[in-house]
């Protein structure tokens, strides 16, 4: 976001951002289908609810290539919910797990979470179960839209309604591990109780191209 002179930082806080929010003018959408609207799955094209533009790839998303990690990010990133979380500066609890886990104990973490989080066919309550705040893992999650069984069906191609297989939760994984690796320099730079003022919407660096650091670590 830091280099989106138009939009507005402070509107869009990872607390407040919801799926349904868009900021169309400076290119942040959303793409989540107006499930209020009758009929909704027989007329969603993938548009964006609020303009109607049809920016995404979603033939390139829906194949769940994690050596194409850095491409679906790019996708990911004309949502203004995954936008405000690819820059969005870590809070406290979250700086301070990074600092006590390490980087490999925070990898660890990221398989057996999921696997409780969005891997049961039923859930309750989807959409409400991945806290905004606490965890980098949070942050990953709501970035690549593995937050939600909602969320995982309409970016990820994923239906609701089934166990989540393993090698749905291994790509799963492997979205948020490379989401991490992405933002690790950053997370680890910032020691808690830093003052967010001085970190706000930090860019981040690119993630590296070796697959092998995009593998689940279980």
């Amino acid at each position: 976001m830091a280099d989106d002179p138009e939009f507005d930082q402070q509107a869009f806080t990872p607390l407040k951002v919801k799926c349904t929010d868009s900021d169309c003018e400076t290119g942040h959408h959303a793409f989540s289908p107006n499930r209020k609207k009758k009929n909704w799955a027989k007329s969603y094209e993938g548009e964006c609810r609020e303009c109607g533009v049809k920016l995404i790839d979603w033939d390139r998303v829906k194949q769940r290539d994690i050596r194409d990690v850095e491409g679906v990010f790019g996708e990911l990133q004309h949502e203004l919910i995954r936008h405000v979380f690819f820059h969005a500066p870590f809070d406290e609890k979250a700086r301070a797990e990074a600092a006590k886990l390490g980087r490999q104990g925070l990898r660890a973490k990221v398989r057996p979470y999921l696997e409780k989080k969005i891997g049961p066919a039923k859930i309750w309550r989807d959409g409400t179960q991945t806290p905004k705040e606490g965890s980098a893992i949070h942050f990953g999650q709501h970035a690549t839209a593995t937050c939600c069984r909602k969320c995982i069906e309409y970016w990820h191609g994923i239906p609701r309604g089934h166990d989540l297989t393993s090698a749905e939760l291994d790509y799963c994984t492997g979205l948020v591990l490379a989401y991490l690796e992405q933002r690790m320099a950053v997370l680890m730079a910032q020691p808690p109780g830093v003052s967010k003022e001085t970190d706000l919407f930090t860019p981040s660096p690119k993630i590296s191209g070796e697959t092998d650091r995009l593998e689940p670590t279980v």
